[in-house]
Order: structure tokens, then sequence, then C-alpha cells
């Protein structure tokens, strides 16, 4: 039986499954989301990605606008709902 939370650190969401907005979110904002789904500060997701905690920051507002939530915790829903059509 696999793992959805191991699988989530070697899958994109686009290898779990064709969501709709999958398409929308760039790569970058992909490896954001699947941070954000193991939990990991916007901190650490920029020291991870060598990148600014503001563009940590930007990444993830725009996968709330696309994924239409207001939240971590909802964001980190879609993307375990994803893991969940292995």
């Amino acid at each position: 039986m696999k793992d959805p939370v191991a699988d989530a650190n070697r899958l994109t969401v686009e290898t779990v499954v064709p969501a709709p907005w999958c398409a929308l979110l760039s790569k970058r904002q992909h490896e954001v989301l699947a941070m954000l789904h193991e939990g990991v500060t916007n901190k650490e997701i920029g020291r991870r990605l060598a990148i600014s905690e503001n563009t940590v920051r930007a990444h993830l507002a725009a996968v709330f606008r696309t994924l239409q939530v207001g939240s971590r915790e909802k964001a980190a829903a879609v993307w375990r709902g994803a893991l969940g059509n292995l």
C-alpha cells in the first residue's frame, strides 16, 4: 500500500492526478504547495528553494487564488485530495 505522505516528497501534482488546477500552477507553485502540505514554514520553504520569504508568500497567494482557498490548511487539503487519487 502506498504512503501518500512519502509520495508527496517525490511526486508533483501533475503525476498524481490531472486535476483542472494543475495546469494553472507553475512548477515552483507545485513545489511550494507540496512543502506546505508537509507543514514546512514559509522561512524553511524559502531556505529549501533558495528564495525569499516574500517570494514564498507571493507563490502561496497565487496558489490560494488558483485553488480558491483562504488558508494553508485548505490548500493542503486540496493537495491531500489529489494524493488520495493515487
